[in-house]
């Protein structure tokens, strides 16, 4: 990014009752942003949804839009699910996004709000990197879907079992009698899909992990495949419906619905800070190697 004016979109959660510190962070960062040569967007769903003292701090510093601008950067202030919903606004504009977060763990949002100074003096000073993501693209009878953490098949009710048909590349895998199945990217790979048990993935790794949920086969265990790879599902149940989760939005679906999953023909650009690693955010988003004994 070069010394010319920036264009940046900054987008946030909009839920009700949104919290005083909240706000006063989505405002700090507004200022931090526009201590630098920029031109400032944001949503005007985002603005509107903010109290009217906030919204009259914000408003002589940005630009609203309904229709997301050519921008330079997506800023993302929030959690993982303001991220996700930020990357899902950017599609397939080829805009880099960076997240800084706000809110608990922050897998993907995993700039800490302590750093905002410093990482914003780093992005103006051209000293960052970028890492692109792959997405998945589902096929839902006509409809086409993108998600950049997983796909998830999931039994509607408590009773009822799935059994999922699945095939790679038209070849029968198994079928999975289980409460539903995750199909996730190296991305997702440390959210739901770590949560029923996946594996770890590495975000640059070229692939694709399926992982089954609650599976009534002891055998039944999480699978990696190449990320080239054409998953088809076809799903049986005794409700006749099951649900259809993307990147944590549920649909209901009825059993004879058709499913095929496979990478996106483009990638998310992630903005992330040099000298941060995966490796340095598995140590401190997930405890990793911690020694639990030690007080």
């Amino acid at each position: 990014m070069s010394s010319h004016i920036m264009k940046i979109a900054l987008f946030g959660s909009t839920f009700p009752n949104y919290t005083p510190k909240a706000e006063a962070q989505v405002v700090e960062v507004c200022e931090a942003v526009k201590q630098y040569p920029v031109e400032l967007y944001l949503p005007d769903t985002f603005f509107y949804s903010l109290s009217h003292a906030a919204q009259d701090q914000i408003r002589p510093l940005c630009l609203l839009f309904d229709l997301l601008p050519p921008v330079d950067l997506a800023l993302s202030v929030g959690g993982d699910g303001t991220f996700l919903r930020t990357a899902a606004a950017v599609g397939n504009l080829d805009i880099p996004v960076l997240g800084i977060n706000t809110g608990r763990l922050g897998f993907l949002a995993d700039v800490n709000f302590g750093d905002l100074k410093e990482t914003l003096h780093e992005i103006f000073a051209g000293e960052y990197e970028i890492e692109e993501r792959s997405l998945l693209e589902i096929a839902v009878d006509e409809e086409i879907f993108r998600a950049l953490n997983e796909v998830a098949i999931l039994k509607q009710d408590t009773a009822s079992m799935l059994t999922i048909h699945t095939y790679i590349n038209n070849d029968f895998l198994t079928s999975y009698q289980a409460d539903g199945l995750v199909v996730a990217t190296p991305t997702g790979s440390t959210a739901y899909s770590l949560s029923v048990g996946g594996p770890i993935l590495v975000p640059s790794s070229p692939s694709i992990v399926l992982s089954p949920i609650a599976p009534h086969n002891l055998t039944s265990r999480p699978l990696v495949v190449q990320d080239d790879a054409r998953i088809k599902l076809i799903i049986e149940s005794r409700s006749n419906s099951f649900l259809v989760s993307l990147d944590g939005q549920s649909q209901v679906y009825h059993v004879r619905t058709g499913i095929e999953v496979q990478k996106a023909d483009y990638t998310l650009k992630v903005v992330k800070r040099k000298k941060h690693t995966f490796y340095e955010t598995l140590r401190d988003k997930l405890m990793w190697g911690v020694d639990v004994r030690k007080k």
